[in-house]
C-alpha cells in the first residue's frame, strides 16, 4: 500500500505536466557553433611518393622492396591555408606492422637505432639555416614532390626483409588543421636472389681485363658465376650457355674442352653434392630422397678459363664470346610439388622437391659478352634503358621513381619518360661518334608512339646532346664525353603490359663494328593509380533549407600520384545517380546549386573524381537540408494566425484556426501579474501536424488583430489550461491591425494544440509574498539531523509556498537541498546520512511565489553532529554487588566537555560495540548503582560504560567486565502454605485445556507478527514501518 500511493500521486502529476505545452520553460539561450571553410595557414601532407605503397592481389604484390636497396624519401607537402607557413618540420618514422599494415613499434637499424628521422630546418626565416623560407598559400613545398633530408642530406634507409609502414608528419607554424599533417604507407620488403655472370678476357698476367681487345693473337678468356642474395642461396645444377661469335677459329676451355661456335655450349656451375631432392610428408615420419646434384653455393664463385684463336686471314676480323643463364634448380615446398590424397579429397600434402626456373631478382648480369677486334674498331651501345615516373600530366615536375631494364617491375600511367644510357666503346676514344636513338613505345592496344632523339633535359642532371669520345669538339658544339643520354617523354594511359625500345643510330659515314649492342627493348606492365580524395567539405556556414538566399556550396580536393599537378582530374556530383544542375563532370573542384523542394530531408550528394586514364573514386557527402514552411488562417472575427517552421519533413505544415469561446477568459487571474482581466479575443489552434523538437529547425508565430479591440498581451493556454504569456509588446501592421509575435526557442516542438487568447486591460505585475519567516531556530539534533522550526507572520496565498534551501558550507552552493512545504507549515528536520559529522550547513527558510521570496527571511549556519566529541571512552571499568543492587565504576579518558551523562548497559552474553544491548541505566558521573533483575537462576552479566552529549547521540563499545549472579526460586506459598508454585496443573487450579488455548494464541500471534514484517520486501531494509 505503501509503495502504490506514491506511485498514483507521481502518475497524476506527470499527467498533469503533459497535458499542455508551457513556452516559457523552453526558452533557453542555445549556443549553435558557425563552422566554415579553413581559415589561415594549413600544412597538409597529401601523398607519400616514394617509397610506393605495396599493393597485393591474391596471386602477386607489385612495389615489394628488396633486402638491402636503399631508398629515399619523397613527399607531396602543400599549403591548404590561406595564409603563409614560417615555420616548418617533419619526421620520417618506419614503423613494423603486420601484413593487414597495422604498424607496431618504431623499426631498427643494424645498430640498434630507431628508424626515425627529423628535419627542423625545413621553413624558417634564416635563410642560411633552412631549405625554404616561407610556403605561400597553394604552394607546394619543393614546386612538387620533395626527396626528404635530414643535416643536409637525403634520408635513406636500406631495409632489411619485413612489413613496414613509413609515416611521414609534418609539423609547422601557424597550421590550423592538425589533423591532415601526416600520412602513412605499407610497404613489403623480401629477400632477393641472383645468379651473376661475369665475362671477361684476361692479360698477360692472368688478371680479368676490362673493355675490348685488339690483335689477331690467341686470347685467354675467363667466366664467373656466382650465387648472390641477400639470404643463403644454394641453386642447384646452374646451367651456363657459351658460344663464340665473329672470326674464330677455335674456342676451348683450359682443361680441353671444345666450345663449338655453330651452337651453345652448356657447363654445369658448382660442386657435386649429395642434397636431398624429394621430401614425402604423406608418411609420418616424412620419407625423404637424397640424390648428386651440382651445388652452387651461397656467395661462392665458380670459375671457367679457356682460350680463343682468331682467324687472322681478315685484317678486319672481329671476334667474342657470348655466356648465357639458361636455367637453375631450387629446392623446397612448391605448388607443383603438393599432392592430393587420393581417399581424402581435402586433404593436401606438401611435399618438397626440386623446381627448374629461368629468372633471377636482377636480369641485366644473367648474360654477359666480351668482343676485339683485329685492327681499330668503332663501337657506341646502349648500357641501359629506364622509364622514369612521377611528372605532372605535361611532362614537368621532378622524376620520383624508376623502372630499368635491370631490375624489371611495373609501372604506373601518366606522364613518364623513356631514358637510355648510351656509350663509346670504340677502341680508339680519340674517335667522336655523333649519334641519336630511335623511341617507341608499343602500349597494350597496339599503338605505337615514336621519336628520335639526341638529348635528355627533362630529367635531372640534365643532358644537352654532344658527340661521344674524348677528342676535340668542332667548334660551336658541347664537349664530348664518353658516355650521353637521352629520353622521349610518354603518357601511359591504359593498363597492361607496354613495350619500350630503343636503337641507337652512329651518323656520318663510320660504320659501327659492333651493330647488335645498339638495340635494346624491355616489356613492362603498366597499372592505374586510382585518384585520392584528400577532403570533400560543405562550404555553407550553417543549416541548409529550401528558399534560401545562399546556394548550396561544396568543394573537392583531389591528388592523384600519377599526376601530381591535377590537370588531367575531373569531378561529377551526383544525387541518385543524376548529375547536379551545374556540376556535371568537369574540371571544376567545387558545386553550387539552388536548393530545390525534392531535396528536403536527407540528401546524400556523391561525388565521383575521373582521372585521365579511367581510374574513379567515389565518396558520398550526407547533407541535411530542412523544409521552409509555413501556414495561416483566418477566423470568422477577422483574427489571423501566421506560423512559420523549418522542418525536417516534406509534407505541408497545416493549420485551423477558429474563434475561440470568450466568456471562457473572463474575470481570469493570470501567472505573475495581480488582478483579474478579459479576454478581448481568442483562437482555437490545431497544426495539421506535430513535430517533435528534434524535426524543427525554427519557429515563429505572430497573430493580427484590429486595433479596436484594446488587447494588451497574448496568452497560450493549453488544453490542461495551463497558461502561458506569448507577448505583451504589440507591432503595427498598418493603421488598424496590431500584432503580436513570438519566436520559439531552439529545440521546441511544434506548439501543441490549445487557445491562443488575447487580454485586455493593463498588466499589473504580481510582488512576492507579503507573509514573512519570523521566530526562525535552527539547531543540530541527534544522529546528524537538523531540526528548523519558525513561524509565520502576515497571511499566505495559495500560490505561496515555504522554501527551503541548505547547502555544505556557504550559502549559494551549485547543488543546494531544497524542498518546498505548503501553507501551514512551521516546522521540519532535515536529515542525510551522507553528511560527515562536523559539516557545516547554511540553513534558508523564506516564504516564497513564482515572482521571488519575501524578506526578512531565516538563515542559520548549523554543524552536523552525529557522535561524541574528544575521543571519549570508559576504562577500567568494575562490577560489584551489594544486596540487591550493582554498582558499576569507571574512569573516563578524552576530553569530556561533549559529554552530557554516560549509558551503562548490560546483557547476560558478551557483545560488541556493533551489537550493544539495550539494557541501559542513565548516570551523570562515572559510577552508577541499580537495582539488579529478580529472576531465578544462576547467570553471568556483562557490562560496558559509554558516554553521551546533549544531543542524545552516544558512542559504542564492547562488554567490558562481567559478573557473576545466582538467585534460587522461592518455592512458599504465601497463602496457606499448601499450594506450591510448580506443581502440576491439578493442584495448581487452572483447567488443563486453559494451556492449550494460551499456546494456539501465541502460535497466531507469531504468524501474524511475521506476516507484517515481511511486508517490507527487498531494497526496503532501513524503512520505518508504521505498524
Amino acid at each position: 500500500m505503501r509503495k502504490t500511493t506514491p506511485m498514483i500521486l507521481v502518475a497524476l502529476m506527470l499527467v498533469s505536466a503533459l497535458s499542455g505545452f508551457n513556452v516559457a520553460e523552453l526558452e533557453e539561450n542555445v549556443v549553435i557553433e558557425d563552422t566554415g571553410a579553413r581559415a589561415g595557414a594549413d600544412a597538409e601532407m597529401v601523398a607519400i611518393t616514394n617509397p610506393k605503397e605495396t599493393v597485393c592481389n591474391q596471386a602477386t604484390c607489385r612495389n615489394v622492396m628488396k633486402v638491402g636497396e636503399e631508398t629515399t624519401f619523397s613527399a607531396y607537402i602543400q599549403n591548404s591555408g590561406d595564409a603563409d607557413i614560417t615555420e616548418m618540420t617533419y619526421t620520417v618514422t618506419v614503423y613494423l606492422s603486420d601484413a593487414a599494415g597495422n604498424p607496431s613499434m618504431v623499426a631498427k637499424d643494424s645498430t640498434g637505432q630507431d628508424l626515425t628521422w627529423t628535419n627542423n630546418d625545413v621553413i624558417c626565416a634564416n635563410a642560411q639555416l633552412c631549405d625554404f623560407g616561407a610556403l605561400g598559400s597553394g604552394d607546394v613545398l619543393g614546386g612538387g614532390k620533395l626527396t626528404l633530408t635530414s643535416g643536409g642530406n637525403d634520408i635513406v634507409w636500406s631495409p632489411i626483409q619485413g612489413l613496414y609502414v613509413i609515416q611521414i608528419v609534418v609539423d609547422a607554424s601557424p597550421d590550423v588543421d592538425a589533423g591532415n599533417d601526416a600520412q602513412s604507407v605499407f610497404v613489403s620488403v623480401e629477400n632477393w636472389y641472383d645468379i651473376e655472370l661475369d665475362l671477361s678476357w684476361l692479360d698477360a698476367d692472368g688478371n680479368p681485363m676490362e673493355g675490348s681487345e685488339s690483335g689477331t693473337d690467341t686470347k685467354n678468356w675467363q667466366l664467373t658465376v656466382k650465387a648472390n642474395g641477400s639470404d643463403t642461396f644454394d641453386p642447384r645444377e646452374v646451367t651456363v650457355g657459351i658460344n663464340t661469335v665473329g672470326n674464330v677459329l677455335a674456342a676451348q676451355t683450359t682443361d680441353g674442352t671444345s666450345i663449338d661456335g655453330g651452337s651453345v655450349n652448356n657447363f654445369v656451375a658448382g660442386t657435386v653434392t649429395t642434397v636431398d631432392v624429394f621430401e614425402n610428408v604423406s608418411t609420418d615420419p616424412p620419407v625423404i630422397t637424397p640424390g648428386s646434384r651440382t651445388v652452387l653455393s651461397y656467395m661462392s664463385t665458380w670459375t671457367l678459363t679457356g682460350s680463343l684463336s682468331v682467324d687472322a686471314s681478315n685484317e678486319n676480323a672481329d671476334y667474342g664470346m657470348k655466356a648465357s643463364l639458361i636455367s637453375y634448380d631450387m629446392y623446397g615446398m612448391f605448388v607443383s610439388c603438393q599432392e592430393t590424397n587420393a581417399s581424402d579429397v581435402n586433404e593436401t600434402w606438401d611435399h618438397s622437391c626440386e623446381e627448374s626456373t629461368t629468372s633471377d631478382a636482377y636480369s641485366s648480369n644473367n648474360d654477359d659478352s666480351i668482343d676485339g677486334f683485329a685492327s681499330v674498331f668503332h663501337d657506341i651501345r646502349i648500357s641501359q634503358m629506364t622509364v622514369v615516373q612521377g611528372f605532372n600530366a605535361d611532362g614537368t615536375g621532378q622524376g620520383t621513381s624508376m623502372v630499368s631494364d635491370d631490375t624489371g617491375g611495373e609501372l604506373n600511367v601518366g606522364a613518364s619518360y623513356l631514358l637510355v644510357q648510351v656509350e663509346h666503346r670504340g677502341s680508339d676514344q680519340s674517335n667522336l661518334y655523333d649519334w641519336n636513338v630511335t623511341m617507341s613505345m608499343t602500349d597494350s592496344a597496339g599503338v605505337v608512339t615514336t621519336a628520335v632523339v639526341d638529348s635528355c633535359e627533362a630529367i635531372e642532371p640534365a643532358y644537352v646532346h654532344a658527340q661521344l669520345g674524348m677528342g676535340q669538339a668542332p667548334v660551336g658544339e658541347q664537349p664530348p664525353n664518353t658516355v650521353g643520354s637521352a629520353c622521349m617523354m610518354v603518357t601511359l594511359s591504359a593498363d597492361g603490359d607496354h613495350t619500350f625500345s630503343a636503337q641507337l643510330h652512329m651518323e656520318e659515314k663510320t660504320t659501327d663494328a659492333r651493330p647488335g649492342n645498339n638495340d635494346r627493348d624491355m616489356t613492362l606492365n603498366v597499372r592505374n593509380n586510382a585518384p585520392l580524395i584528400l577532403s570533400l567539405d560543405l562550404l555553407n556556414d550553417g543549416e541548409l533549407f529550401t528558399g534560401q538566399e545562399d546556394l548550396l556550396s561544396m568543394a573537392i580536393s583531389v591528388f592523384d600520384v600519377d599526376d601530381p599537378s591535377g590537370t588531367g582530374i575531373q569531378v561529377e556530383w551526383r544525387n541518385e545517380g543524376t548529375a547536379l544542375p551545374g556540376c556535371e563532370r568537369s574540371i571544376a573542384l567545387t558545386c553550387s546549386v539552388i536548393i530545390l523542394d525534392e531535396y528536403v530531408t536527407a540528401f546524400p550528394v556523391s561525388v565521383t573524381v575521373f582521372d585521365a586514364h579511367g581510374g574513379e573514386t567515389s565518396e558520398e557527402l550526407m547533407l541535411s537540408i530542412w523544409n521552409n514552411g509555413g501556414a495561416s488562417a483566418t477566423t470568422d472575427s477577422g483574427l489571423t494566425l501566421e506560423y512559420a517552421i523549418q522542418y525536417f519533413a516534406v509534407s505541408a505544415f497545416t493549420l485551423t484556426a477558429t474563434d475561440g469561446e470568450l466568456n471562457d477568459y473572463a474575470n481570469t487571474e493570470l501567472p505573475g501579474y495581480s488582478g483579474t482581466y478579459n479576454a478581448v479575443g481568442a483562437i482555437d489552434y490545431v497544426p495539421g501536424t506535430t513535430y517533435s523538437a528534434g524535426d524543427v529547425l525554427s519557429q515563429s508565430m505572430s497573430v493580427h488583430y484590429a486595433k479596436s479591440l484594446e488587447a494588451t498581451s497574448l496568452w497560450y493556454v493549453s488544453d490542461g489550461g495551463m497558461w502561458t504569456l506569448i507577448s505583451d509588446a504589440s507591432t503595427d501592421v498598418d493603421a488598424t491591425t496590431g500584432s503580436f509575435a513570438y519566436t520559439f526557442p531552439s529545440s521546441s516542438p511544434v506548439l501543441a494544440q490549445g487557445s491562443l487568447v488575447l487580454m485586455g486591460g493593463s498588466l499589473a505585475q504580481a510582488d512576492v509574498p507579503d507573509a514573512i519567516v519570523t521566530g526562525f531556530s535552527a539547531a543540530a539534533a541527534k544522529s546528524g539531523e537538523i531540526q528548523l522550526n519558525w513561524n509565520i507572520n502576515g497571511t499566505m496565498l495559495a500560490d505561496d509556498s515555504i522554501d527551503i534551501t541548505i547547502c555544505e558550507g556557504a550559502a549559494g552552493c551549485d547543488d543546494p537541498f531544497t524542498a518546498g512545504l505548503a501553507v501551514g507549515a512551521t516546522s521540519y528536520k532535515y536529515s542525510d546520512n551522507s553528511i560527515a559529522h562536523g559539516t557545516s550547513l547554511n540553513v534558508h527558510v523564506a516564504v516564497c511565489n513564482e515572482i521571488g521570496c519575501s524578506s526578512p527571511v531565516g538563515s542559520a549556519d548549523v554543524v552536523v553532529d552525529r557522535q561524541v566529541d574528544g575521543d571519549v571512552s570508559a576504562t577500567d571499568l568494575t562490577v560489584s554487588a551489594m544486596g540487591d543492587e550493582w554498582t558499576v565504576a569507571w574512569t573516563a579518558t578524552g576530553d569530556q566537555s561533549d559529554v552530557a551523562e554516560w549509558n551503562v548497559c548490560w546483557q547476560k552474553n558478551t557483545f560488541d560495540a556493533a551489537n550493544m544491548p539495550a539494557n541501559c541505566e542513565t548516570t551523570p558521573t562515572t559510577s552508577a548503582t541499580f537495582a539488579m533483575p529478580m529472576s531465578p537462576g544462576t547467570f553471568t552479566y556483562h557490562f560496558t560504560a559509554v558516554p553521551v552529549d546533549a544531543l542524545g547521540n552516544s558512542a559504542a563499545a564492547g562488554s567490558m567486565n562481567s559478573i557473576d549472579y545466582q538467585r534460587d526460586a522461592d518455592n512458599s506459598n504465601v497463602d496457606d502454605n499448601t499450594d506450591i508454585i510448580g506443581d502440576d496443573a491439578a493442584a495448581s487450579g487452572v483447567p488443563t485445556w486453559t494451556w492449550g488455548v494460551i499456546g494456539g494464541v501465541v502460535v497466531v500471534a507469531f504468524i501474524v507478527g511475521a506476516f507484517i514484517l515481511s511486508r517490507g520486501g527487498d531494497g526496503d531494509e532501513g524503512k520505518d514501518w508504521d505498524y
